[in-house]
């Protein structure tokens, strides 16, 4: 079968459309035929082997929808023929066929498209657990959004619109501004055109602050994401894709130590979804919550473009220029 793998950790040339075996799915493990395979951000920290290393040679990949063809010996053979999408897993996912551990699968109705399925399974059940678990009733709180034209990032400020929270988009460009208040952001701040985003943070909110930040930037925002809050805000990161942000004072979170601010007892707080979505049923409730919220109309799947599997490399150069407001899929199969 044709996989994509990494031998060495590099930049985009370094993804390798090969012929391998097809895996043989053991325990309770599900083989699924993919039929579209989302790309993130992760996928290009664990081809250039950073923020923290991975195992090579590798079939890279952590998400993708399609159909079952077979089960490992402990497995349900009645899963065979069903519509599948399966994340949050690093098990060979650039490829024409993956064997995905059972709990990182979740049943599709025939109604759900393979491609949206793929398209929100990582973004949009983070997105789930940002807005309402980590931290919960964001009904009537005013939140910032980091990245906010992105995948994961659209998905929050949908989902936090939807639920009933004041939205602030914080974006990279003015392009991008615009693309959020499409998303339902009330406003939105293009950084490159604003020196000082927390005085127009403070305008808006008229001097308080807001409840929440998502924050997935890391270094280069963390001390802008910390100055927006409210006193008893919550910083909220779920990534360092600029790197990890440098060691400070706790007691800075007081308030009283902090510069430019008087807003205190802050929280700080790092969500990773694979730890809220750390077994079978809580990955299918988020799952079938973001696809209920899809057909609502409340959040939108956001294919900007489509890659055949051999093209990885390309793709990859495409979600790394910063420009793409939206998901990327590779097609696993010629006519998925």
């Amino acid at each position: 079968m044709l996989a994509v793998q990494i031998a060495d950790h590099g930049g985009p040339d370094v993804l390798t459309p090969i012929q391998v075996e097809r895996p043989n799915p053991e325990g309770d493990q599900v083989l699924v035929r993919n039929h579209w395979i989302g790309i993130n951000y992760v996928d290009l920290q664990h081809r250039a082997g950073t923020p923290y290393p991975v195992a090579l040679p590798l079939v890279p990949g952590t998400e993708a929808s399609g159909v079952v063809e077979a089960v490992g010996p402990t497995g349900d053979p009645s899963l065979v023929g069903q519509r599948v999408v399966h994340f949050g897993h690093l098990a060979g996912v650039y490829a024409e066929l993956t064997a995905v551990p059972a709990a990182n699968m979740v049943l599709l109705d025939d109604g759900t498209p393979l491609d949206v399925a793929a398209a929100v399974a990582i973004a949009g059940t983070t997105a789930h657990v940002l807005v309402r678990e980590a931290v919960t009733n964001v009904a009537a709180k005013t939140v910032a959004v980091h990245a906010a034209a992105g995948s994961t990032g659209g998905a929050v400020v949908q989902l936090a619109a939807a639920d009933g929270a004041q939205v602030i988009a914080l974006t990279s460009s003015k392009e991008k501004a615009k693309v959020a208040r499409q998303l339902g952001a009330d406003h939105a701040i293009p950084l490159a055109a604003h020196p000082d985003p927390v005085a127009d943070v403070q305008e808006i909110t008229g001097g308080r602050g807001v409840d929440i930040v998502y924050d997935a930037t890391g270094r280069d925002t963390f001390e802008l994401s910390l100055a927006m809050l409210a006193t008893r805000g919550t910083l909220v990161m779920y990534g360092a894709i600029t790197g990890t942000p440098p060691p400070f004072r706790l007691d800075r979170l007081s308030g009283i130590t902090a510069p430019r601010r008087t807003a205190g007892s802050l929280s700080l707080r790092w969500a990773s979804a694979s730890h809220y979505l750390s077994d079978a049923t809580a990955r299918a409730h988020a799952t079938h919550a973001v696809l209920t919220a899809v057909r609502k109309g409340n959040v939108t799947p956001r294919i900007v473009d489509r890659f055949p599997l051999s093209e990885a490399a390309t793709a990859h150069r495409r979600l790394a220029d910063r420009s793409v407001t939206g998901k990327l899929l590779l097609a696993a199969t010629p006519n998925p």
